[in-house]
């Protein structure tokens, strides 16, 4: 790949991008209760957090196709920046709703920012390229990215455990966000380097005009999203897709905690976390195997997809020995791998490119929703009734909604139907 081709750029972006939120990702829960938050204030946390993302979504993903996506993505940056500066020197409940504000401040803006802006600069450089075999090549390396952050980010705490102790502000965990702020200014130059945005019509506006135009901008997506019932329901789909992956990300590290006999050793939750990613790059890799034998019918693959990572969830619930649950666990991030990139086909084939990034937006409001409620609702049951009983209902709740594909599947089927009884007439 070379250095003006839209899939080396996007790649060296997200794999940076993601491989900073790796960072934290393995120990972020730990860091909260080492500061004296319990469980529920974690969850509580993580809410505001996803909240946060809910309301500014879709503004920020109209601003991106406004003013453009690269510029979005600057100021995600920016507020990412703020974020870590905040949580490395939080010391109660408030400070970290107030450092999760600013982080969802910073996801709102990245989210469909650079997806948007390789989509179409993909379909302009390369029109007759496949973009599910593209996605699918990203999306390789792309969690090898955060699987390395996640990584580093279990070793660091062991590694540097010496050094937080003789300073005051800072504990155990202090150098993964000392670590996380270096990073993000790395990104930002990164970013001015290589990213060029030629194909977004009105990218010369000002932020100010493009407040302006955001209304109407968001209208015609909103109008789209909403009345197209193929995107609608693709939509509806993510939403149960966020549910159960905060039902997992949210309780994960407590219940390895309870499976280890060690609760120093860190290195554990490292390589899970890091573990994790590099199977959903396998996933990826699989799913460019598996979409031939479907006959490219993306649709009929991820009905099937669905159902399994929910009966996993479920299995992974009554895991009893941490062995036995790292790799049912892993096993269930292969299968969400799977799924990503015929998703993001199908999905994109959909919507116009003049409301992109906007609808991206929207696809992951819908899913940050979800994220939302799980963590609320999955978090509630965790403590009423133990993790494995909330985790039982999440994986049942996830194979029930491979409705929503298998239902799309279905129109599908009878569209072609109709269309070739006309044909033979």
């Amino acid at each position: 790949m070379r250095k003006d081709d839209p899939l080396f750029v996007y790649v060296v972006n997200q794999t940076m991008h993601w491989f900073i939120i790796g960072l934290t990702l393995p120990i972020i829960i730990l860091y909260m209760i080492s500061k004296g938050l319990d469980l529920f204030q974690a969850g509580l946390v993580l809410s505001v957090y996803s909240g946060t993302v809910i309301l500014l979504e879709l503004p920020t993903g109209g601003l991106g196709d406004a003013i453009g996506r690269k510029r979005v993505y600057m100021y995600s940056l920016a507020m990412s920046l703020v974020s870590g500066v905040v949580l490395l020197f939080a010391s109660g409940l408030l400070w970290f709703v107030l450092g999760f504000v600013f982080y969802g401040v910073a996801r709102a803006l990245s989210s469909g920012s650079m997806d948007a802006w390789f989509v179409d600069e993909f379909g302009k450089t390369k029109p007759a390229g496949d973009l599910q075999t593209a996605l699918a090549k990203a999306n390789i390396f792309i969690p090898l990215g955060i699987g390395a952050g996640s990584l580093i980010g279990g070793l660091l705490p062991m590694l540097t455990s010496d050094l937080a102790e003789n300073v005051s502000w800072m504990n155990r965990y202090s150098v993964n966000l000392l670590l996380l702020i270096v990073m993000v200014l790395v990104q930002m130059g990164l970013t001015i380097t290589l990213v060029r945005e030629t194909t977004l019509k009105e990218g010369g506006r000002s932020l100010l005009q493009g407040f302006k135009t955001l209304p109407q901008v968001l209208s015609d997506a909103l109008a789209f999203g909403i009345r197209d019932r193929f995107t609608l329901v693709l939509m509806i789909s993510s939403l149960f897709m966020g549910f159960g992956l905060l039902s997992v990300e949210l309780l994960w590290q407590p219940q390895v905690l309870g499976l280890m006999g060690d609760p120093t050793e860190t290195w554990i939750f490292g390589v899970l976390a890091a573990g994790y990613f590099f199977a959903s790059a396998l996933g990826n890799m699989v799913a460019t195997r598996l979409v031939p034998w479907f006959g490219r019918d993306h649709l009929l693959l991820l009905t099937i997809v669905r159902a399994v990572s929910g009966a996993t969830l479920v299995i992974l619930a009554w895991q009893q020995g941490l062995l036995e649950f790292a790799i049912v666990y892993l096993l269930l991030y292969l299968i969400f791998g799977v799924a990503s990139s015929p998703h993001a086909a199908v999905f994109n084939a959909r919507i116009p490119s003049e409301r992109r990034s906007t609808l991206m937006s929207f696809e992951s409001l819908m899913l940050q929703s979800g994220g939302m409620l799980g963590s609320l609702f999955i978090g509630t049951w965790a403590k009423l009734a133990g993790i494995s009983s909330a985790w039982t209902v999440a994986g049942l709740i996830l194979l029930l909604s491979s409705l929503t594909y298998g239902y799309l599947y279905w129109v599908g089927k009878k569209a072609k139907g109709r269309s070739m009884q006309l044909m033979t007439r």
